[in-house]
């Protein structure tokens, strides 16, 4: 996993950090995300004066999709900024979910779960892949034809709202 031994960190006040993930890591458990391959994550890891970290670099995660629009199967690539903040817990439990402590006593720091988050945010679950003249990318496909059911001649209503009219009370 993503670890940074704090001890040496200490010493040297800035660490290199270059890591992967895998795709089948336990750490992707239950995030529906499909990866072809390990999420890569480089950067540096830096000791503040009062006794934080901070974690900055990138991280590049190669995303599977099922296309929008034609459900062919989709290779991309998102590559986003990360930053890190761990403070100094002096003994004290914070109240915010969102920051993140680092005890005085702690000999290592896994940044597998502030990783897990930043991924999770920022990869779109879904992706319509689209051309500028408006065809699918993949299959070539006009988007138009995904965009809008076909309406029948005299059909009535459309059937997409039928479930609607059953809650009708008048």
């Amino acid at each position: 996993m993503l670890h940074i031994d704090l001890s040496r960190l200490r010493r040297t006040r800035t660490l290199p950090l270059d890591a992967s993930i895998d795709p089948d890591a336990d750490l992707w458990t239950g995030s529906e995300l499909r990866f072809s391959a390990a999420v890569q994550v480089s950067g540096s890891a830096v000791l503040t004066a009062d006794g934080g970290v901070v974690v900055q670099g990138s991280w590049r995660a190669p995303v599977r999709y099922d296309c929008g629009r034609c459900l062919k199967e989709l290779d991309l690539t998102i590559e986003r900024p990360l930053t890190v903040l761990y403070t100094p817990d002096h003994g004290w439990e914070p109240d915010d979910t969102d920051v993140r402590t680092v005890g005085y006593g702690d000999a290592v720091l896994d940044l597998g779960d502030a990783i897990r988050e930043e991924v999770l945010l920022d990869v779109p679950r879904y992706h319509v892949p689209e051309d500028e003249d408006g065809h699918c990318t993949e299959c070539g496909d006009s988007v138009e034809r995904f965009r809008y059911v076909a309406e029948e001649a005299g059909a009535g209503t459309d059937p997409r709202w039928s479930a609607l009219k059953a809650l009708q009370t008048d």
